[in-house]
């Protein structure tokens, strides 16, 4: 449980920073989606993750994201995190980047599908692009972050 209250404070910050200070084009990595998957895969608890994912998405979105979307993080994020915890019963240790990646593919999906609603059925193109960079961009910040904490063996041991 120390996991959740040492790096909870860390993801909000940081997503603070990428979402005023270091937007690609206008993309902003999503760091919160990423902190309910990294930290769901380790508790194999299908309930506790799903209530982390929901009460995570609940305060991006009425404190990070400012209610623009209430309920589409906490969909989400509920969804990202019964899915991580059901890759705890496969989870190894030379699969970890694998898995968490996909994840985040599935989770910026599913998201996409909801906040660019509108590009899916007028301009399939600019959907994918922005699903593309979104995703990507969330995708090198996870790693660099997975490397500079070494969370996989943190999370491992866990």
């Amino acid at each position: 449980m120390g996991f959740y209250f040492k790096f909870f404070p860390l993801a909000v910050i940081i997503q603070l920073i990428f979402s005023e200070l270091l937007t690609f084009n206008g993309y902003q990595a999503n760091i919160m989606l990423l902190f309910v998957i990294l930290s769901s895969m380790p508790l194999g608890n299908a309930t506790q993750s799903t209530f982390l994912g929901f009460f995570v998405g609940i305060f991006t979105d009425f404190i990070l994201f400012s209610g623009t979307y209430v309920g589409v993080s906490s969909l989400v994020f509920s969804i990202c995190g019964f899915w991580a915890s059901k890759v705890s019963y496969n989870f190894a240790f030379r699969n970890f980047d694998f898995y968490w990646i996909s994840l985040v593919h599935l989770g910026i999906a599913i998201y996409s599908l909801f906040r660019y609603d509108y590009f899916f059925f007028n301009n399939f193109g600019l959907f994918i692009a922005n699903w593309f960079f979104v995703t990507y961009f969330t995708c090198f910040i996870g790693l660099v972050i997975v490397k500079v904490f070494s969370l996989k063996e943190v999370l491992i041991d866990a």
